[in-house]
């Protein structure tokens, strides 16, 4: 998901990069019709042929010099599930590979030519394996020696591209270091610790499609089996420490544990009565709790009536002063905009300008605060950037350098961050948020955030001819487009 980014710019600068794809299409094409030829593969039962149609992807990719480890990673992507919502969408054994196999296949050679750009991870011998079988045109060998010279030309940018390249396996190597000490969280003796801590670090995992490689076996059977001890709720709730309850029901939907669902609506409404009992303005003094709240009703398939809504959300004019404003952190006030965008709420306009006006004065040079007069967050910049998404203004922020902060602060906390009952919360969770920012940056395809990474990453001239072309503000290349929501900011498959 952090390479989508990246896989733009080079489609968008590598005038012959489709020849690479075309030629690989050819190939599997090929090795397919010999399987179903030989009967190995079924024409009339694609489902039970699709488990032969990935081994077989699989074995010819090995024999090209890709590693095992790395294929079982990429593969372990949920893009490539079959669901139902996708029965009927492929009408041959080619057509399934053209569209849940070959965007993944582009992905994983693209990262290897972007890794020979930049010499790193020894692809040498992997580079003339392609050449050597005749996967690699002229032009396009040209093209990307051409490219790597002029790479090499500025030192700062290469080195600004490989700490990118590298942030993946930097993360990995952090988390296989405290696999153990992950899978056991559960054991922990407080309810609150392990949940909070889980919830974040689960998080974490699912951006990179690493839950394969973790046993949940004990966060399962907790779950599953100590419900009263989990459904409840906390006081001091924050995005950084989510209510007890929602870490709970995200986690169980996430591990497809089977809960009780009348008793997590009975819950939910009771929850909801406590809230409209105790707050004069729920949206702004209880902001975290109501998000939850809304979140999980919808999860649960929970409708809250129109007048139910608005109880949670009409706020006296009072509360929205500058202030009351100045008070809150910045992404609470995004997420007041998130309820609202959510909600469909109506004669709210004067709300909105003084939340972005008070949002203003949050976005410095030196990086987006969490306060007026705070500290620069990645909490903080990702709502922002987020905000600024929903609301199609990004170019606001084109004359900020986000990336090279939110880049600092990974390495940073990946250094300083221990998994154990005393884990900081605060670490964890912005590094949780540096990571949501980068799927942003790569996600949201606009030539805004294109041409930002592109200048924090490669050489001008590359950043030149991608503000040139036409095709920027329409990217057709041939891998995934994943995309995020702009009221949730779900990534969608």
């Amino acid at each position: 998901m952090i390479f989508q980014g990246l896989l733009n710019i080079s489609s968008l600068y590598l005038d012959n990069e489709d020849s690479l794809f075309n030629r690989l299409d050819q190939f599997f094409h090929e090795k397919i019709n010999v399987f179903i030829e030989t009967n190995e593969l079924s024409i009339d039962d694609l489902e039970n042929s699709f488990p032969k149609l990935l081994k077989i992807i699989k074995n010819n990719l090995l024999k090209m010099g890709l590693e095992e480890e790395e294929l079982e990673h990429a593969f372990m992507d949920p893009f490539i599930n079959i669901c139902q919502t996708d029965n009927g969408c492929f009408s041959s054994i080619h057509k399934l590979y053209d569209l849940k196999l070959a965007p993944i296949i582009y992905e994983i050679f693209l990262e290897k030519i972007v890794d020979y750009l930049v010499d790193i991870n020894d692809v040498t011998q992997f580079m003339l394996n392609l050449k050597s079988a005749n996967f690699l045109s002229l032009e396009f060998i040209v093209e990307l020696r051409n490219l790597k010279d002029l790479i090499n030309k500025y030192p700062e940018k290469k080195e600004h591209l490989k700490k990118y390249l590298q942030i993946q396996d930097n993360l990995e190597k952090k988390l296989e270091i405290n696999r153990r000490k992950i899978e056991l969280l559960e054991d922990l003796p407080d309810p609150k610790e392990k949940l909070q801590l889980l919830y974040i670090i689960y998080r974490i995992i699912s951006i990179f499609h690493l839950e394969k490689k973790f046993d949940f076996t004990h966060l399962k059977s907790y779950l599953s089996n100590h419900m009263d001890e989990w459904l409840i709720t906390i006081p001091l709730v924050t995005l950084r420490n989510p209510d007890l309850y929602y870490c709970g029901l995200y986690l169980a939907d996430q591990l497809n544990i089977k809960l009780d669902k009348k008793k997590v609506k009975e819950f939910l409404l009771n929850l909801y009565e406590e809230g409209i009992d105790e707050f004069e303005a729920p949206l702004i003094q209880a902001t975290d709790g109501v998000y939850y709240l809304l979140k999980s009703t919808q999860n649960v398939k929970l409708w809250l009536t129109n007048e139910q809504i608005n109880k949670l959300i009409e706020t006296d004019p009072k509360f929205f002063d500058s202030s009351s404003l100045k008070n809150l952190e910045t992404s609470q006030l995004v997420v007041i905009l998130k309820i609202y965008n959510f909600t469909r709420a109506r004669n709210v306009d004067d709300n909105v300008y003084a939340i972005l006006e008070e949002l203003e004065q949050r976005i410095t040079p030196e990086g987006i605060k969490q306060f007026r007069d705070g500290f620069v967050s990645s909490e903080a910049t990702y709502y922002v950037v987020f905000c600024n998404y929903m609301r199609n203004s990004l170019d606001k922020l084109k004359e900020f350098g986000l990336l090279e902060s939110i880049i600092s602060r990974i390495y940073r906390n990946l250094e300083l961050l221990e998994i154990s009952e005393d884990t900081n919360f605060d670490l964890i969770s912005e590094l949780l948020y540096s990571f949501e920012n980068l799927k942003l940056f790569n996600c949201i395809e606009t030539q805004e955030m294109i041409l930002k990474m592109a200048k924090y990453l490669f050489p001008p001239e590359v950043v030149e001819k991608l503000s040139s072309s036409s095709e920027i503000n329409r990217v057709q290349a041939r891998f995934r487009h994943l995309k995020v929501d702009r009221i949730t900011g779900e990534t969608h498959y």
